[in-house]
């Protein structure tokens, strides 16, 4: 199917924002502070972890929802969907090495552990930002034309279902960071109205706090 109407598919870049950012100031933050209090290296070995199995739900739901449409539907472009899957190969080695690198640093935290984990932060940057660019000038305008609304709209939803309920207005906060006011706007219209009130009322709070801890805290 190609539509004539292309469906909405601004908030994968939205989202690819929140990537963008958040390894580097991980791998900042530990090479800041590489040896810190007990509790503070607890915080921080949750927050990449997090943001690191964020991103691995992010490109499950990928794998699992938009390729095999795209597969089916588009089969002219294969070219650009075996591209895109084998960097989704590439990026998910260094996830799973940051992953491994955080969980020594969390149990032997040192100048050696935190480089390490440092290092393989910087890693996956390398191998993700260039995916992401490749994806929004590849994939989404594909997918915007070979798509239901509906299907699009479930990605998100499978991303939202991986993250824990205690997390799930923090996750929202860290999306809604570093966005423009029109972004901004655009990403609360999406929510149902209760969930919009929650987060006007609480999530902002809950954000505020969380985001002085993780880059003041000691």
């Amino acid at each position: 199917m190609t539509s004539t109407s292309p469906v909405d598919v601004r908030d994968m870049k939205i989202v690819h924002q929140t990537f963008r950012r958040a390894y580097e100031e991980s791998a900042q933050l530990i090479r800041a502070l590489p040896t810190p209090s007990s509790a503070r290296v607890t915080f921080l070995a949750d927050h990449i972890d997090f943001g690191l199995n964020m991103l691995h739900h992010h490109h499950e739901g990928e794998d699992v929802i938009l390729y095999p449409l795209l597969v089916e539907r588009a089969p002219d472009h294969a070219t650009r969907t075996e591209q895109i899957d084998h960097e989704h190969q590439v990026v998910k080695g260094t996830i799973d090495s940051a992953l491994s690198a955080c969980s020594i640093w969390r149990n032997a935290p040192s100048r050696e552990t935190a480089e390490r984990l440092a290092s393989a932060l910087d890693e996956l940057n390398s191998a993700l930002v260039p995916h992401l660019d490749n994806e929004e000038r590849e994939i989404v305008p594909l997918a915007a034309v070979n798509v239901t609304q509906q299907e699009w709209n479930s990605l998100a939803k499978h991303g939202i279902a991986a993250i824990p309920g205690n997390k799930r207005l923090i996750a929202f906060g860290m999306i809604l960071e570093p966005l423009d006011p029109t972004d901004r706007a655009y990403m609360l219209s999406n929510l149902p109205p209760p969930v919009k009130i929650l987060y006007r009322v609480f999530g902002k709070r809950a954000w505020n706090k969380y985001a002085t801890t993780l880059r003041s805290g000691t």
